[in-house]
């Protein structure tokens, strides 16, 4: 975070460091062991062990300060570090100082955002020494300067903290502040995962650490210190769970998603257990992890590959690209933490540069996201006016084409009405006429029932009846009665449309008689089967087939079907489609049921009411 400028003026000529795995070696002791030089930031990742550092101190590198001459300031590097040692062959006793966040901060000679302790200048160069031990991740920057030079960049460096903590504090605003009024998940998320990242950037920055209260302890800020970290990288695994959910990864994927987030709970049980180095260890993991997981997870993804109206609004190769640009800088960040390599100066806030900038990249495609998403809506919205207004169109025809098929009708009905009453009996083709007055009425009749079925003002008007009985005045109403034969074993009573019954039955029945093969026996049956459930009474009509053949089951039903055959008899091709319909209505069904060389349709028929509602006679048919 400071410049080279600053490392030119630090009194530290030398750096060598010893790892001691027992935790034991006093000062004089690692005197006499062979140390490993090193350079820079020094990167041990987590571990029980304690670390010594042997700095040796050239006091006249830079000229003294005017404004204390005699002293140098020893400043340290992460402020999370719990507890280091500094020993001096200048000061009493050899112990010159000890410092960390298990120290309380108010003690400190220097407070600020940095770990700082005031050493002697001295007349000549001499070695100081270290002592670290840590839960947390075991990196440690040490740099010795003038008051003078120190202060200046430190006022600098808090500047530049303050605009950083500014940036997080807008970010959670805005996503807080956007989820209140919007009320959606991944902004919501969003805002949480930045009020994490806030409170770890004032613990790590110093912040925290520069205005604790005297009366409280400094165990509690070392405990809030791993908290926040815990919490800020399992909320930014949370959001991220929640955005990859929109690009609609496979089930299996999802799942283990969201098993990432059970870490949560056990990271903090184990810090609450006394054991914060393997919890912290664990959130550094993660933070390494997680990032390869979610680009393989976002290169998985099927929801690009889908063309629907849910398509992801962000493309796949911003996605890939964002989490591709995330991972390096993770890696960059936790690789050192972790102690696998050896890490630099900027390494110590490569974490906070990673957040804030992943943040930006994060807001980009949020607000890209969310114009997208107005501008499909927009889109639909308009979609759905012209589509509105073409339904308005078409209603508007089709009450013009109701009210001229109702004038039509009636202005047909009535002349055939009065032919009808005319027509002398007696007459040479008397019965053919009667014939031909009969099926145009059936047409128009028809006519008039689609009509009324499409607008979906046809509904049952239930009432007990006798379906046997219903079947009897279907049959009577057949042209040719005489042929048809009737198998039923009554009453069969059920609470049902009597009027829309019978048009099902005379209608098939009728249909029977027409095509059928002439002069042959029409078979109709009628019973209540004992295992239906709900009860339902089937109702059989059979016979063989005539000239027109059998008919095409797969077409049977299709409006204004008919078979070529078939056209030499008058019709409409409605009937069976119109009968279809109206068993739906009455919450039944009829299925053509071809069986032993006759042609077979099966009416079933609830015997109690379903979806039925009771309506006047006046929106009935007919």
């Amino acid at each position: 975070m400071l410049s080279g400028h600053v490392l030119a003026r630090d009194h530290v000529s030398q750096r060598a460091w010893l790892d001691d795995p027992s935790a034991q070696l006093s000062w004089e002791e690692v005197q006499t062991l062979p140390l490993e030089p090193f350079s820079g930031m020094l990167s041990r990742g987590f571990g029980h062990s304690a670390i010594w550092l042997k700095l040796r101190i050239d006091p006249f590198k830079t000229s003294p300060s005017q404004q204390d001459p005699d002293r140098l300031v020893m400043r340290i590097r992460p402020v999370y570090l719990d507890d280091i040692q500094v020993y001096d062959p200048l000061a009493p006793n050899g112990l010159a100082g000890q410092i960390g966040d298990l120290q309380h901060p108010g003690h400190q000679t220097f407070r600020g955002l940095d770990m700082m302790l005031p050493i002697a200048r001295g007349e000549q160069s001499r070695d100081i020494w270290l002592r670290l031990a840590s839960t947390s991740t075991r990196q440690i920057e040490v740099g010795v300067f003038n008051v003078e030079d120190l202060s200046g960049r430190i006022l600098k460096q808090s500047l530049v903290f303050a605009g950083y903590l500014g940036l997080v504090a807008l970010l959670a605003v805005w996503g807080l502040v956007y989820w209140v009024f919007g009320r959606e998940a991944l902004i919501g998320a969003f805002g949480l995962k930045q009020v994490f990242a806030l409170l770890f950037a004032t613990a790590s920055l110093g912040h925290l650490r520069a205005f604790w209260p005297d009366p409280w302890p400094a165990s509690l800020l070392n405990q809030l210190t791993s908290i926040f970290s815990i919490m800020a990288v399992s909320t930014a695994v949370f959001f991220h769970v929640l955005l990859i959910r929109d690009f609609k990864p496979p089930v299996w994927l999802r799942r283990l998603l969201w098993a990432l987030l059970a870490l949560l709970p056990v990271k903090l049980l184990i810090l609450a257990l006394g054991w914060p180095t393997l919890a912290l260890q664990i959130n550094m993991h993660e933070v390494l992890l997680t990032p390869l997981f979610f680009l393989l997870s976002v290169l998985l993804c099927k929801g690009w590959d889908q063309a629907t109206p849910e398509h992801p609004a962000l493309s796949k190769p911003v996605v890939v690209g964002f989490y591709i640009t995330m991972t390096s800088f993770l890696l960059v960040a936790a690789l050192p933490a972790l102690g696998w390599v050896s890490g630099t100066e900027i390494g110590l806030y490569i974490v906070q540069a990673h957040g804030l900038l992943t943040a930006f990249l994060i807001l980009l495609m949020l607000q890209y996201r969310a114009h997208v998403i107005k501008r499909n809506q927009s889109q639909t919205a308009l979609a759905f006016e012209r589509s509105l207004l073409q339904s308005q169109q078409d209603r508007r025809m089709l009450e013009e084409q109701e009210k001229l098929l109702t004038m039509l009708a009636h202005e047909l009905k009535t002349p055939l009405a009065t032919m009808t009453m005319r027509l002398d009996a007696s007459a040479s083709g008397s019965p053919q006429i009667r014939q031909a007055i009969r099926e145009m009425n059936n047409v128009i009749e028809r006519c008039l029932q689609i009509t009324q079925f499409g607008d979906r003002r046809l509904v049952a008007r239930t009432a007990p009846l006798d379906l046997v009985n219903t079947l009897d005045q279907a049959i009577a109403a057949c042209t040719q009665a005489q042929r048809i034969e009737l198998q039923a074993h009554g009453p069969i009573k059920a609470d049902s449309d009597s009027q829309l019954v019978f048009i099902i039955l005379h209608n098939l029945i009728e249909n029977a008689c027409k095509y059928g093969a002439p002069n042959e026996a029409i078979r109709v049956t009628a019973h209540v089967p004992p295992t239906a459930i709900p009860p339902i009474a089937l109702i059989e009509v059979i016979n063989p087939p005539g000239p027109s053949g059998w008919p095409e089951a797969d077409k049977l039903f299709e409006k204004y079907y008919r078979s070529p055959h078939a056209r030499r008899q008058a019709g409409t091709g409605l009937g069976l489609f119109l009968e279809r319909q109206l068993a739906q209505v009455l919450g039944g069904h009829v299925d053509y049921e071809p069986q032993d060389g006759c042609i077979r349709f099966v009416v079933r028929i609830p015997l109690e009411a379903i979806n039925a509602t009771p309506v006047s006679p006046e929106s009935h048919l007919g």
